[in-house]
């Protein structure tokens, strides 16, 4: 019996221990349409790092993301995105024509760590050859996730996903998913979590 025919079949709370003690790292190729229509595949990776508390409970962080452009390839396409933070957006900038990303921040420390900024996103532009950080710019307020946020609790609906997560997919797993907060289904102007 393969490990994920029997995570399959285990009951939702022990699948969500299990994640929270055994967090994966998962690989799956993503579907991403972008504003002109023109729809792009990525390879995406999520690593994921357990830190267990006293009393049973736990949380997990992001370790690394990484985008990787694969479908079609074009000569422009950008070298390997990585990070901590959580990708929502991949497009280009309608106005610099720049790759860009605009990703969520899930964990607190990050947060602070960048000096609490109201907004709980980052943006990163594909510039001279790579990827540079810079704060978040107002006309990405309002716009949907085009690309799957992913964290452990979730990581059962893309592990083993062959060959492609489809948008068609990734829409379904969000509306059907009410848990997932709208500050990572759409760009939001403030963050909804307090820390």
């Amino acid at each position: 019996m393969k490990l994920m025919d029997w995570l399959l079949g285990l009951p939702a709370v022990g699948l969500g221990l299990w994640l929270i003690f055994h967090t994966p790292d998962l690989t799956w190729h993503e579907e991403v349409q972008l504003q002109t229509g023109e729809v792009i595949v990525i390879q995406r990776t999520a690593k994921f790092s357990g830190n267990p508390m006293p009393g049973g409970g736990g949380e997990s962080s992001n370790k690394e993301m990484t985008i990787e452009f694969k479908s079609p390839g074009q000569p422009d396409n950008p070298a390997r995105w990585r990070g901590l933070h959580v990708p929502m957006i991949l497009d280009r900038d309608p106005d610099t024509h720049e790759w860009v990303i605009v990703a969520a921040s899930y964990q607190c420390e990050s947060w602070i760590d960048r000096g609490s900024p109201p907004s709980p996103y980052v943006t990163y532009r594909y510039r001279e050859g790579k990827w540079m950080e810079h704060t978040l710019d107002s006309k990405w307020i309002g716009r949907d996730a085009n690309v799957i946020s992913i964290s452990p609790s979730n990581g059962i609906h893309i592990s083993g996903r062959n060959p492609i997560f489809t948008i068609s997919e990734k829409n379904k797993l969000i509306r059907d998913r009410p848990e997932i907060s709208l500050q990572h289904k759409k760009v939001v102007d403030s963050r909804s979590k307090s820390c």
